[in-house]
């Protein structure tokens, strides 16, 4: 196998980044392109960048790469050797270090990281022999970004594997200590980590000594592989640990070691520090909260996002036990600068509202997992964030809900003047939508309407107002249509009263029905159906009017000036919804003639049938079963149903419907015809290929089975490609005395080789000579070139187990072609253009066959049918 160059793998990886799937499908094998990319990672000719370009595609695609827990070892294996081989040179520092990453990312995605495999225990020997060189005093400062690879590749496996370090604890805190470099960071976070999952392992078996943990340095902990999700940060406070004094005393010493070096960290590092450290103290009740109070006074004084959310997971683990309440007010007023600070990005703002939104009080009122604010934001403190016009759509709809919440939960003259500001902005976005604004100032309406519907729905001064405001907006642009419907269904979720969504769909029925009929009628009145059709689900909305406006469409489609099938349509979805949701007593006659009409005078025939249907249930249906009928996937039971019309109704829709057969009542057998144990009809059998070796078998048809006679003989003809054996999946689908019509999945219909044989088509008036020189001459035909499919094999057995001349007949006298003393020539043909010729022999005690055959493929099959019978 030749070495690619650079730029064709740039080309290959490209390709692949496109379709991993179909790429390894039109490249042959998996293991092929793997095969491949390991080998030209050893090529000298390939350079390092392109290196890295190949090891990416094992970073992002180790599974579709390495399916199986053995390969993912044997690549982990070639990596190793292949970094092995790599000179310790400062140029190839970032080659070895992705080749680091990727040998964990493969052992870990494969499954194949364990005790029992050895690439894993090589890999983290070198592991932990680069991560020992502290200082770069074995191989200098020209390797220290492999040393932090190495450390980094540690602490993936102990996040995977919660424990596997929990017996070097001792071992990897005086690295830790010992480190001076830059990658001191590395080192403890490592430690960190593996010092939170013992603690927590330790608490959770109840058993065992925190100086033991401590002090352990004694191996690896390879149970944990097996035990992944044994360590959970969610059940924090189920766990508990009571050490002795001395061993509080000697873990408060590490913990304030670490602290006091988690300045030299970045923001980022010391924010997942503090959190280790944190989840440790949580578990342990004899060490107090107190040992964090020195580092709040650093987090309180950043502006660095990671250590604020720092010092909110702290508060929330320890609330009052840590925070007093003036820190308390201190975080809250810092969260609502920052949520405002005119030079941070919006994404940070965000995320400093949400923070708001959950803040971790000292003493919490509810559960926390729901969106809540803390006592002490109050609508002064708050006044700072009301939205402006100019603020971005997520900006401002955050705000506007933080806001609603503040006036919502608060009393007094400056709630009340935010519910004003509020809703004069809402009302600004509505002039802006009505100056012709696009599809993104139509968006932050709505959503900002139903935010303030959400919370001030029972205000009806300003949701009156908020009602005419609306119907101005679809009085100028009928297309707002969708966003109104949206806006009903989701505030009637919402709203405790319908109040409100009841009077809007009112205002705006009153002004659908109201306008003029003026063509062209697809412009607006195709909106004007879908409004009236979801105003037809308000059971306090009288719908007179609407059916008023409906005849008044109908009459216009009767004179030929309307007859659109859409329209069509979506008048009798407005229909529809009548009959389901309106009680029939009401509008029942009115509709019932609204339907006669349509069904007479429409001009689509598809929308006359549809409104006969609709004109059907209507008059043999009560409102409850109506209901029950058109709702969405509802049944209706045939003994619900006191009218025979709808009887017939239901009973010719289970007839038309395939049911599943509770279980399967046929049995396909080759050649052994059973007397059936029932009736049945118009019998469909469907065959269904497992692979592509044969043309796809058209469907059998039974017209009848019955008990009274036997069962048909049924033949299969198949055409194969190929000669191999395969397997159909058979179906049946039949009609019972019932009338009803099941679909039954059958047992799998076997296609064994010796199914697929032939004898040769030869003229009935040979003589024996004619057939020997004839098998001669193929026997010659097929001798094994080396260049074509053609193949010789030998097959043996003693006679004392089967006699050959006994097999021959039982089996082969069909394909017996010439005959002489102790010698049989068989050939068999193979569709469809193959053959096999068979040599068989009586020799001292043992019968021996030669094979020839022009497709080498076959011989498997053909061994393994030999080796049956001869047993």
């Amino acid at each position: 196998m030749s070495v690619r160059s650079g730029d064709s793998w740039a080309q290959l990886i490209t390709t692949f980044r496109a379709g991993p799937t179909a790429f390894l499908l039109a490249h042959g094998s998996d293991d092929t392109f793997l095969a491949e990319l390991l080998q030209d990672l050893s090529s000298e000719r390939i350079s390092e960048q392109t290196k890295v370009s190949m090891l990416t595609l094992l970073l992002e695609f180790p599974t579709l790469l390495c399916p199986d827990p053995e390969v993912g070892e044997q690549v982990a294996g070639s990596l190793l050797a292949n970094f092995a081989q790599l000179p310790h040179s400062p140029k190839l520092s970032w080659l070895r270090c992705h080749l680091l990453v990727v040998v964990g990312t493969v052992l870990i995605s494969t499954e194949a990281f364990g005790e029992g495999s050895q690439a894993s225990r090589d890999y983290l020997s070198l592991l932990l022999h680069l991560a020992s060189d502290l200082n770069d005093q074995r191989q200098g400062p020209g390797d220290r970004g492999v040393r932090a690879a190495a450390c980094e590749s540690l602490r993936e496996l102990e996040c995977c594997y919660p424990g596997l370090f929990s017996r070097r604890l001792d071992s990897l805190h005086s690295m830790q200590q010992q480190e001076l470099t830059p990658v001191h960071q590395g080192y403890t976070l490592l430690y960190s980590l593996a010092l939170r999952n013992a603690v927590l392992l330790l608490a959770r078996r109840g058993e065992g000594a925190l100086s033991e943990l401590l002090a352990g340095n004694e191996g690896l902990a390879w149970e944990a592989v097996g035990n992944a999700g044994a360590v959970s940060p969610a059940s924090l406070d189920r766990l508990l640990l009571l050490p002795t004094p001395s061993e509080t005393k000697e873990l408060k010493s590490v913990l304030s070691q670490l602290l006091d070096g988690s300045y030299l960290l970045t923001p980022p590092a010391q924010s997942q520090l503090l959190w280790h450290l944190a989840q440790v103290v949580c578990v342990i009740r004899t060490q107090s909260p107190a040992i964090f109070k020195a580092q709040l006074v650093r987090l309180f004084g950043t502006a660095h996002v990671a250590l604020l959310h720092a010092s909110l997971q702290l508060k929330g683990l320890f609330t009052d036990s840590l925070f007093t309440a003036e820190d308390e007010a201190f975080l809250l007023r810092r969260l609502v600068g920052m949520a405002q600070h005119p030079s941070l990005p919006s994404p940070l703002k965000l995320f400093y509202l949400d923070c708001l939104l959950h803040f971790p009080e000292n003493r919490p009122l509810g559960s926390g997992s729901e969106e809540g604010l803390p006592v002490l934001l109050t609508p002064r403190l708050a006044s700072c964030l009301f939205p402006s016009l100019f603020n971005d759509p997520g900006t401002m709809l955050a705000r506007l809900n933080l806001l609603s919440l503040v006036c919502l939960e608060n009393q007094g003259p400056e709630a009340e003047r935010g519910v004003g500001y509020i809703f004069e902005h809402v009302l600004a976005l509505a002039d802006t939508v009505a100056g012709k604004g696009g599809r993104e100032a139509t968006g932050l309406f709505f959503r900002a309407t139903y935010l303030f519907a959400r919370y001030f729905g029972s205000r009806p001064q300003l949701m009156g107002e908020l009602t005419g405001t609306l119907v101005g907006l679809y009085r100028q642009r009928c297309s707002l249509a969708p966003n109104l419907i949206n806006l009903l269904n989701e505030t009637q979720l919402v709203l405790d009263d319908p109040a409100w969504t009841t009077s809007l769909s009112k205002a705006l029925q009153e002004l659908t029905v109201g306008m003029p009929l003026l063509p062209p009628w697809e412009q607006e009145l195709g909106w004007h159906l879908k409004l009236l059709a979801r105003v037809a689900k308000e059971s306090g909305v009288p719908q007179g009017s609407t059916l008023g406006f409906l005849q008044r469409l109908v009459r216009l489609a009767g004179a030929g000036q309307l007859g659109d099938w859409y329209i069509g349509q979506a008048l009798l979805s407005v229909c529809r919804n009548l009959l389901q949701h309106q009680p029939p007593p009401a509008m029942g006659c009115q509709l019932a003639e609204l339907l006669q009409d349509v069904s007479l005078s429409y001009p689509d025939v598809d929308v006359q049938d549809r409104a006969r249907f609709y004109y059907a249930l209507l008059s043999c249906l009560s409102g409850d079963k109506l209901g029950a009928v058109l709702a969405p996937g509802g049944r209706l039971k045939a003994r619900t149903l006191s009218s025979s019309i709808m009887a017939d109704s239901e009973n010719f829709a289970a007839a038309l419907t395939v049911h599943p057969a509770p279980q399967p009542l046929l049995l396909l057998q080759r050649e052994a015809p059973a007397k059936p144990t029932l009736q049945l009809f118009c019998l469909l059998l469907h065959f269904e290929r497992s692979d592509n070796f044969y043309e796809p078998v058209p469907d059998v048809c039974v017209p009848c089975l019955s008990a009274t006679h036997p069962s048909p003989v049924l033949t299969l003809h198949l055409q194969p490609r190929c000669p191999y054996p395969t397997e159909l999946a058979v179906s049946a689908l039949y009609t019972t005395q019932t009338g009803l019509t099941y679909c039954s999945q059958l047992e799998p219909l076997q296609v064994a080789f010796p199914d697929i044989f032939l004898p040769l088509a030869l003229p009935v008036n040979w003589d024996c000579e004619s057939r020997r020189h004839l098998f001669d001459t193929l026997w010659s035909s097929l001798c094994p070139d080396g260049s074509g499919d053609c193949a010789e094999s030998l097959f043996c057995w003693p006679t004392t187990q089967q006699p050959l001349g006994v097999l021959v007949q039982a089996h082969f006298a069909s394909y017996l072609v010439a005959e002489e003393p102790g010698t049989y020539k068989i050939a068999i043909a193979l569709p469809p253009h193959y053959h096999v010729l068979l040599q068989a022999q009586e020799t001292q005690g043992a019968a021996r066959v030669t094979i020839r055959t022009d497709n080498w493929k076959v011989l498997p099959h053909l061994s393994a049918y030999l080796q049956k019978v001869v047993e």
